[in-house]
């Protein structure tokens, strides 16, 4: 029976690869960019109607505030897997509202919709962050064929 020896140099050798290997998952969690879609429409839950903020402003970690009217949408590109968003919002008493939230992006996650008058009410994370994909055109694009002409500009197509 062989015994299997490990010397010092393969047990580094080893090491070494160990490490790069747990360096690039890492990197790959840290380093991945996601795209988050922030959604201002009314929404229907369980037979329940929460309608669209008139103006509210928007903030993912530490990036810029986006302000959205009712029906809009607009994007933010965030790096890594977890985030704080921030929703500041006026009520009908003019009072102001903020609501801050964490949430996690899936890995396989290239794009997360978030609708905000979800978020605001609580709805559960479930509800309000979903996945986004982008829909795929299904119908091939129309080719138009150039008229042939000549040097006189004569259509020789219909020869």
């Amino acid at each position: 029976m062989t015994r299997i020896v490990l010397s010092r140099r393969h047990f580094f050798q080893l090491v070494a690869v160990i490490l790069i290997l747990v360096l690039a998952v890492v990197m790959f969690v840290i380093g991945r960019q996601h795209t988050v879609l922030l959604d201002n429409k009314t929404i229907e839950h369980d037979g329940k109607s929460y309608p669209a903020f008139s103006i509210v402003e928007v903030k993912i970690n530490k990036e810029d505030s986006i302000e959205l009217a009712a029906r809009d949408r607009d994007k933010a590109d965030v790096m890594g897997q977890r985030h704080k968003i921030t929703v500041t919002y006026t009520d009908k008493f003019f009072e102001e509202h903020e609501v801050v939230k964490n949430f996690k992006v899936p890995i396989g996650y290239d794009m997360v919709l978030i609708s905000i008058p979800a978020l605001v009410a609580d709805l559960g994370q479930s509800i309000w962050l979903q996945q986004f994909i982008p829909p795929t055109a299904a119908v091939a694009p129309v080719v138009e064929e150039l008229p042939v002409e000549d040097d006189l500009g004569i259509d020789m197509g219909e020869f």
